[in-house]
């Protein structure tokens, strides 16, 4: 290699990227950022934690398939069982089949905090209920949106026609909304050994962050319901 060769771009894979619009963090490897749907890379073709090469020609359709393949399989890893979006009645299968994962993380998440809630309660440590409170409400408010939403409105409907342009955008999509529940459900699981603690701002501060993960849970399944809108035929 030449002594003044330009060093090779970073993997996509490497670090996080940041959305130039809004600031949010994506998932490595994301095309999309998953809070305000814009591009994650600028006109110049970069963004946070990646940088394309100058003068790229575009993209190779075979190169656009393993894309839309590597989205698919790391939305696998987090929702087993998924086996990705077909034409027809299919659409909507695997669009409750995706709804219904999520929503059982966010009712498992709730039902940690409740045994948390009552452990604290037979041990007389009464401070640290009035912080538990609001989430139990939050949660059970977004399990229910997540997990009933209607068809044609937070679901997909017959109206639906996904091609193979908005497959991979819609996978980026899919990926943080489950990715967002992971994180939570990863939040929520020190809750117990934190509850018997003995410092109770432990759980005020656990809380804190674990209701910033419900709001952008919520932001991601916003987010997602305008890009399957977006795909939408009139």
């Amino acid at each position: 290699m030449a002594a003044n060769a330009p060093p090779p771009p970073l993997s996509p894979s490497s670090a996080p990227l940041t959305c130039p619009k809004c600031g949010s963090v994506a998932p490595p490897s994301s095309r999309y950022c998953n809070v305000c749907g814009s591009s994650l890379f600028s006109q110049g073709g970069s963004s946070t934690g990646t940088q394309a090469p100058a003068g790229a020609p575009p993209v190779d359709l075979r190169e656009k398939v393993e894309g839309d393949r590597g989205a698919l399989k790391r939305l696998q890893m987090l929702i087993p069982g998924f086996r990705g979006y077909r034409q027809g009645e299919d659409i909507r299968a695997a669009d409750s089949f995706l709804r219904i994962q999520v929503a059982d993380k966010i009712k498992n998440a709730r039902t940690t905090i409740e045994n948390a809630r009552t452990s604290l309660t037979n041990s007389n440590q009464f401070q640290s209920l009035n912080d538990l409170a609001p989430i139990i409400a939050d949660l059970l408010r977004l399990e229910g949106q997540v997990r009933f939403a209607e068809q044609g409105y937070t679901g997909i409907s017959p109206a639906v026609r996904i091609n193979p342009m908005g497959l991979d955008r819609l996978y980026e999509y899919d990926y943080g909304f489950a990715q967002a529940a992971d994180q939570l459900s990863q939040t929520i699981s020190t809750l117990p050994s934190i509850a018997t603690g003995a410092n109770p701002t432990a759980v005020a501060a656990l809380v804190a962050t674990a209701r910033g993960q419900v709001n952008q849970l919520d932001q991601a399944f916003k987010a997602r319901i305008q890009v399957i809108e977006g795909i939408r035929i009139s």
